[in-house]
């Protein structure tokens, strides 16, 4: 007998003396039962285990660089940039030198953390674009490097500006956007502009913790906005001489999207022709607010944002038209490889469409991936792969990293990677399952029922993948998207994108018109969808959540998408949690203050009390979703028009629902938890505000840090620097809780709060309440 036969015996014989499976308790390997702390503690380890097997890493490594590019944008001081290169030449050398797999794939992790780090650093310093530190009325002159209409026919430039005078700033930004609202011929694009004009920064954070559009104005390169005082004169001639090849190939091709827009909204005047624009050009400006508010809250508001829905679209349908003509010529579909010349020419299709769409992130994301998946068509190898996912996340982080923190990547990314994930499991193969049996699964109501199932599929999990960020970004989610989705979506599928693709190739042939005109069908349809959508029920206002709500269910949403193995449950159990957390009771804060000072309201039990009948609306919209207050109670006047301040604050202790206000004078109002509030406008009644209230507001710019009789004073000048607050007066100490938009005045994007025009230097103010 050999060494194998003995062995073959020797096992025999221990399953023969074994006791039966029924006498005995199930246990698990090693002696744990199933169910156990240690059953359970190796089923994780062993999960790990596979995890950190071929190809995980390298999807992980995305999200490391991820979060360094956030982490480099949150800090609230420019980190020091040696020690982020000394750490990454360490992981470098960790990565030449060692043996072991573990520490391999922990130094590329971290390699790529501090590599984003200093990706987000370079950018930053590459771009230094100067924000305009204050409002101001001037005189410039400059050149338009872009233009557009909105829904009331006003014109907006976008302006480089070549010098300003009377007063000539020490700080100009290098670009403006600018509305001409006077009636005049329109500025061509390269052509000179010159104008009395109103110029403001752009909008900080209306909430504590809400999206900071000066972040997003600075890298994208915009110091100012607003508008002309009068008609612009087209007088100046700027030099063309100076312009590179890469500023006049920039010119030309805002020329070619202003032409395209210009001739859809000829052939479809309305809202039709504006939604059209949108998706040729991102031209969203000639869509009303009420269209795009009807899209928001019915779920459709992806249709706007150009991404891989109609990146696949446009390239899709054109390769499979081009592989339609092809199979029309047999001799010539055996004789050359057709499907791989179908995939060039949709690869140019696509780069087209991104040049004219304005190359957003979600439209770059979408364009890597599908020239990664054409790449590999003529590679004749797998193209669509969360691999494929991960390349262009790491791609679109070096380039720009700023986009990390906006919800057009994280939103584009999310939905992408879940979905690639639910179809790689829907079409994972199952022993013992083979084709659909004959019958009317196999007749045109299954490619139907495929169709619908896969859309609806589509949407829910695009829609539960976005649904953190949205609820981070935007305080909502669409109760019935799923509802819009699935009577939308086929519209836009098979009548609006291609009718759209066939408009822009034949606009040059001057043959677009009936193709347009089929577009503009579809999207009246679509538009109809969205006004019956949100009329039924629209959105659900969330309100904001905290940032650990979200950090939570992202990292349930991470390992539930790229997991593998069983630690998907941790992955949901996350989302399970941050879902429960939500529902939460929050504390809302009592008092909102805007970053200008001249907005305040009381937050009350289902509405805003504010001292504006009219309050922005750019504003006040975001503290309404926010912090889920609908009603807008606006204040009372002054009966008999006393300004006595004093007795207003008494009369308003017993109207907790409404500030009162005198013209032009000051507003008072007491909170529900009886604090004492005073706005002041005119300064002469500033001593009397600080007697008699707990906190006293002033949008004037004055140099008094505190009220001697010890009320907290917030001014102007400080609001300048800390941004829109918020207010917590139920604490259990003596002073409230006040929390700020913005973090501190030192990042690129925030320095200039801290500009002094008069003497041209920079300054730092510490409230009391940072104190």
């Amino acid at each position: 007998m050999n060494s194998s036969d003995r062995v073959k015996d020797g096992r025999s014989a221990e399953r023969l003396a074994a006791p039966d499976a029924h006498d005995r308790a199930p246990t698990s390997r090693e002696g744990a039962r199933p169910g156990s702390f240690t059953s359970i503690w190796r089923t994780l380890i062993d999960a790990l285990r596979k995890e950190a097997g071929p190809g995980q890493a390298m999807l992980w490594l995305p999200v490391s660089m991820a979060l360094g590019a956030a982490t480099w944008f949150v800090l609230p001081e420019r980190p020091a940039i040696l020690p982020v290169a000394v750490a990454l030449g360490c992981c470098m050398i960790v990565l030449a030198v060692s043996d072991r797999e573990w520490l391999r794939k922990s130094g590329l992790l971290v390699a790529g953390f501090v590599l984003a780090m200093l990706a987000a650093d370079f950018e930053t310093r590459q771009l230094n674009t100067t924000l305009l530190d204050g409002e101001v009325t001037t005189n410039i002159v400059g050149t338009v490097v872009a233009r557009d209409v909105d829904h009331a026919g006003r014109l907006r430039y976008t302006i480089k500006v070549d010098r300003s005078f009377d007063p000539q700033l020490r700080r100009p930004p290098e670009t403006v956007r600018l509305v001409a609202r006077a009636n005049h011929e329109p500025v061509e694009i390269g052509g000179g502009v010159s104008g009395l004009v109103r110029l403001r920064p752009p909008s900080g954070p209306a909430l504590p913790g809400s999206f900071d559009f000066t972040y997003n104005s600075f890298f994208n390169g915009i110091g100012a906005n607003g508008f002309f005082l009068g008609k612009p004169d087209t007088t100046y001639v700027p030099d063309a001489s100076g312009r590179g090849w890469f500023e006049e190939g920039g010119l030309t091709l805002q020329r070619l999207r202003q032409k395209i827009s210009e001739r859809v909204k000829e052939v479809l005047p309305g809202e039709a022709g504006g939604f059209a624009a949108a998706l040729t050009v991102a031209d969203r400006r000639s869509m009303s607010p009420d269209t795009v508010d009807a899209l928001r809250q019915s779920g459709l508001a992806h249709v706007l944002a150009i991404s891989g829905l109609h990146m696949a679209l446009v390239a899709g349908t054109f390769f499979l038209l081009v592989r339609a003509c092809f199979s029309v010529f047999p001799t010539i579909v055996q004789a050359v490889p057709t499907k791989k010349y179908a995939a060039v020419g949709a690869l140019a299709i696509a780069t087209l469409y991104l040049s004219i769409s304005g190359a957003s992130v979600s439209t770059q994301r979408a364009w890597i991936m599908l020239v990664i998946m054409l790449i590999a068509v003529l590679a004749d190898r797998q193209a669509l792969t969360m691999r494929n996912v991960a390349i262009a996340a790491m791609i679109i982080i070096v380039i720009t990293p700023s986009a990390v923190l906006g919800p057009g990547f994280q939103m584009s990314f999310a939905a992408t990677a879940a979905l690639i994930a639910t179809y790689a499991l829907w079409n994972k193969p199952r022993p013992g399952t083979g084709r659909a049996e004959a019958g009317w699964l196999g007749t045109p109501a299954r490619v139907l029922f495929v169709f619908f199932l896969g859309l609806a599929v589509t949407s829910l999990v695009a829609g539960l993948a976005t649904a953190p960020f949205a609820i981070h970004h935007f305080h909502r989610i669409a109760a019935y998207g799923l509802l819009a989705n699935l009577a939308a979506m086929p519209i836009v599928t098979f009548i609006v994108m291609p009718a759209g693709m066939f408009a822009v190739l034949l606009m040059p042939l001057g043959l677009e018109k009936w193709p347009l005109i089929v577009m503009g069908g579809g999207l009246d349809a679509v538009i109809a969808i969205a006004r019956y959508v949100r009329d039924i029920g629209g959105a659900v206002v969330v309100g904001q959540i905290s940032p650990w709500i979200t950090l939570v269910a992202v990292a349930g949403l991470l390992i539930f998408v790229l997991s593998r193995t069983r630690l998907r449950i941790v992955g949901l159990a996350l989302l399970l949690l941050a879902g429960a957390a939500m529902t939460i009771p929050r504390t809302w804060p009592d008092i909102l203050i805007a970053e200008d000072g001249r907005l305040v309201a009381l937050v009350n039990k289902g509405g805003l009390a504010t001292n504006r009948k009219r309050p922005p609306r750019f504003i006040f919209e975001q503290w309404q979703t926010g912090l889920k207050r609908t009603r807008h109670d606006t204040p009372l006047d002054i009966a008999g028009g006393i300004n006595d301040l004093g007795s207003a604050l008494e009369a308003s202790a017993a109207r907790t629902d409404h500030m009162q206000c005198a013209a032009k004078t000051f507003c008072v109002g007491v909170s529900g938890s009886g604090t004492k509030l005073a706005l002041v406008e005119d300064l002469s009644y500033l001593g009397a505000a600080c007697d008699e209230a707990d906190i006293v507001v002033t949008a004037a710019s004055i140099a008094m840090e505190r009220c001697y009789s010890g009320a907290l004073l917030i001014t102007g000048r400080m609001l300048r620097q800390s941004g829109a607050l918020a207010i917590w007066t139920k604490t259990n100490g003596n002073q409230p809780k006040i929390r700020s938009a913005v973090a501190s005045v030192d990042r690129a994007w925030t320095r200039h709060r801290a500009y002094n025009w008069r003497n041209d230097s920079f300054y730092k103010i510490t409230p009391s309440w940072r104190q």
